[in-house]
């Protein structure tokens, strides 16, 4: 069944971010005294109406853990009307854990909503495929630049406003030229930022944008070096047209890429600000890099930023720079007026010394964040919204030291931070894997009263090497009752306070 949920009407003012939370209604099958009922729907966002989609939950890895004093008390779920779980004889008032794979939610709500924001229609046929091969005949590419320095050359990312598609383009056989201004029959492939490609479907209006990215080199970062970032230099949209990503055969992309329009903003962006928190982070940190990205949100911000819709302009501040950066930037914009404009700014540090394990390398890290409409992020001076946590600890000791702990379970406790108002705080144990190329995480989620975290048994495992990161979140989320959706709702502040690596018996 397909319900609309709520409406903005194009070419209206927008008002600020907000998100009807849509708890579950009383059911009979899971009375509210007694139990708790999770429900799911995915929120479909498009044009100006939000339809949710029920979700059904019966075959998601859920489980509910009620806590009892030090301990767990373990409740499974059971399939009821609606796609909905419920976990019953949960005593009235408890304190429990709702965990969702590896995220630990802390609540006592009778209602839980695990619904989630998406682009696009809601009849979109999602495929299995995260990859899929494309063929370009694109002529009218600004000239192009080899990827030397690394980082520095020329992109091509495709976004549609119609479905959740966005996704960068790489060459696997052979790159374009360096000055090349067109890309006849070159074979390249589409990779997701976006979880799963959903099917193009022509007869529904399903488009494509098809962007270059380039580095722009415009004056001096407050230490004299090049002030660089990259921009949309060129966009095609595409007709209409149907695909489904499936291996073979290939999306074929044809056309023009002409000039897009042009729009600027003007950040006071003290990045003192930022690097004055840097011991909070971590007494070894080390300043690693600042960043300030402007990106697209289809159809506005009614309900925050919703979805991934690519990046408009990215600049990327190297380390140790803590100067001013207050100018205009100009900027690439091919989307039209009824799309909303978000500003990112953050500033990452990284711990001085590396992490080796078995065979890599690692660097943990932590980052302070701001991100608001873009307009109101540069109306006034950017200062981080709230700091990291302040004295984070490991059984009790100072969490920069390496140890080995006493037990798979160590308890994890830390300070309010010095500014900023807590919503809740996000605890993260980061396993530091000795071959694997990922870094398998376990997220607890806790209300602004909570200042410790012990994670459940067998959520560690014995002889392995983690680090701890706390973040603390002073935005309008509200993890202990509708998580996905309210994660979007702007403006967004965060800090993190990291440990040093430790090593479990």
């Amino acid at each position: 069944m397909l319900v609309p949920t709520c409406a903005t009407w194009l070419g209206c003012a927008e008002p600020e971010p907000t998100v009807s939370l849509g708890l579950p209604a009383e059911n009979p099958e899971c009375p509210a005294s007694s139990a708790v009922l999770v429900k799911a729907d995915t929120r479909f966002h498009s044009g100006a109406r939000v339809t949710a989609v029920p979700q059904d939950l019966s075959g998601r890895d859920l489980e509910l853990l009620i806590l009892r004093g030090s301990g767990f008390e373990r409740r499974a779920g059971v399939a009821v009307s609606g796609g909905s779980v419920c976990f019953r004889d949960v005593p009235e008032g408890a304190d429990y854990y709702l965990r969702s794979d590896t995220t630990y939610y802390l609540g006592h709500t009778r209602r839980f909503d695990l619904s989630v924001n998406r682009n696009g229609r809601p009849d979109t046929v999602t495929s299995a495929a995260t990859q899929t091969p494309v063929r370009l005949n694109l002529t009218g590419l600004q000239p192009w630049r080899a990827d030397a320095p690394s980082g520095e050359g020329s992109r091509l990312q495709l976004v549609s406003g119609e479905v959740a598609w966005t996704a960068d383009l790489a060459f696997p056989t052979a790159w374009p030229v360096a000055g090349a201004t067109q890309t006849q029959g070159m074979e390249a492939r589409a990779s997701s930022l976006d979880g799963r490609l959903p099917v193009l479907e022509g007869s529904k209006g399903d488009r494509l944008y098809v962007h270059q990215l380039d580095i722009v080199e415009d004056g001096k970062l407050p230490s004299g070096a090049p002030l660089k970032y990259r921009t949309v230099v060129g966009s095609l949209q595409a007709p209409a047209g149907s695909f489904t990503p499936e291996g073979d055969p290939a999306l074929v992309l044809s056309g023009e890429l002409k000039a897009v329009r042009q729009a600027s903003f003007a950040p006071e962006w003290p990045l003192s600000g930022f690097t004055r928190w840097r011991a909070e982070v971590n007494p070894n940190a080390e300043a690693h890099q600042a960043r300030f990205d402007v990106l697209p949100v289809t159809f506005g911000l009614t309900s925050g930023r919703v979805g991934c819709q690519g990046e408009l302009f990215t600049l990327e501040v190297p380390g140790g720079e803590d100067g001013d950066i207050a100018r205009r930037f100009t900027y690439g914009n091919p989307y039209p007026g009824n799309w909303g404009m978000v500003g990112s700014a953050s500033y990452t540090f990284v711990a001085s010394t590396p992490v080796v394990v078995g065979n890599r390398t690692h660097r943990p890290s932590g980052t302070v964040l701001v991100m608001n409409r873009l307009s109101t992020l540069t109306s006034e001076t950017l200062v981080p919204g709230i700091t990291p946590p302040r004295l984070l600890r490991i059984d009790g000791t100072d969490a920069a030291t390496v140890r080995t702990v006493t037990s798979t379970q160590p308890v994890v406790s830390w300070r309010e931070p010095f500014e900023g108002v807590v919503g809740s705080y996000q605890v993260e144990f980061i396993k530091l894997e000795a071959d694997a190329t990922d870094s398998p995480t376990v997220s607890f989620y806790v209300t602004s009263d909570r200042l410790q975290v012990s994670p459940p048994p067998g959520v560690l495992e014995a002889g392995s090497t983690y680090y701890v990161r706390v973040t603390a979140d002073g935005s309008p989320f509200t993890p202990w009752q509708a998580p996905g959706t309210t994660a979007d709702v702007l403006p967004i502040y965060k800090a993190a306070t990291f440990s040093a690596a430790f090593t479990t018996p």
